[in-house]
């Protein structure tokens, strides 16, 4: 094998994945009332995905229920999220059963988010030289991109992806990835409930950041900062800041009990995945299982 050609170790957002397919296409169900379009399209994309990049090594990453180290430092965090519907909820176990088949690697693990399952993963990628993508309809992810990680973005329901790797992100957004972290601090994000500073969004956060690197250096040069409104906001909301930068902060080094092993492409269950796709009636799936295993 060509040394230089790297191992590439795919890690996929699994409940951003299923939640995008889900409100992408219509409710679509079996002929005895199961909800099956988040399956469906997690599965779309799914395949597309794994005939496009040739992955060797490959991980679905979910969010397990209950509080997580985020919730015991800010306990509104995510307070604001709606439940998940019904229609939803009873598709995730379809698809970890269907992933089971396809003999996928899947992870959750309690006090933490899927997000910290994928930037610790990607960390140990990138210490094996390995070539790193992850997928997931998260932004908060662009700041785990490096030289040898990459970024998917769904967009467009679940036909578009938008790549992003170091270059890119400083080419479009004039910060590295790294301060995206610092960036989450400033302007928060609404969709966690991370309450950031009042009055400074996306543009204003990335000008400062531009001048200032870190939020450390902002406020150790706060009487820099021009607007006397722009400024008091600052000062007024320093802590949370902080707190809102510690929140938005996707962890590397969670402790997990794996070996790389675990994670590398196998041969399906061509059996049980046939035998799943017949009882969701995805019979257009059916065609991805080899003649000589539907006989």
């Amino acid at each position: 094998m060509n040394k230089d050609i790297k191992q590439k170790f795919m890690i996929i957002d699994g409940n951003s994945l299923i939640h995008r397919a889900f409100y992408a296409l219509p409710l679509l169900s079996t002929k005895d009332g199961i909800y099956t379009n988040g399956v469906y399209g997690f599965l779309t994309m799914l395949y597309r995905i794994k005939e496009e990049y040739d992955i060797d090594y490959l991980c679905v990453a979910f969010d397990k229920k209950g509080p997580t180290f985020r919730h015991e430092t800010f306990d509104l965090y995510k307070a604001n999220r709606q439940s998940t519907p019904n229609e939803l909820v009873q598709q995730f176990p379809m698809i970890r059963q269907i992933l089971s088949a396809m003999n996928i690697a899947q992870l959750d693990l309690d006090g933490y988010e899927a997000d910290d399952i994928a930037g610790t993963l990607s960390k140990i990628g990138e210490e094996n030289g390995m070539e790193v993508i992850l997928v997931t309809g998260d932004n908060d992810y662009l700041q785990l991109s490096s030289d040898n990680v990459r970024v998917l973005i769904t967009k467009k329901g679940i036909t578009q992806l938008e790549e992003y790797d170091r270059d890119k992100i400083i080419e479009k957004y004039g910060i590295t990835p790294e301060q995206f972290i610092e960036l989450k601090g400033l302007m928060g994000d609404n969709s966690d409930n991370i309450p950031g500073v009042p009055g400074i969004g996306e543009k204003t956060g990335i000008k400062l950041l531009k001048q200032f690197g870190t939020i450390e250096n902002l406020y150790d040069n706060i009487d820099k900062v021009r607007g006397k409104k722009r400024k008091a906001s600052l000062i007024e909301y320093k802590n949370t800041a902080f707190l809102s930068r510690k929140l938005g902060e996707i962890m590397r080094n969670i402790p997990m009990d794996i070996s790389l092993e675990d994670f590398k492409v196998r041969e399906p269950d061509w059996d049980e995945l046939a035998k799943l796709y017949k009882a969701l009636e995805f019979n257009s799936l059916l065609e991805k299982i080899p003649n000589s295993q539907m006989d």
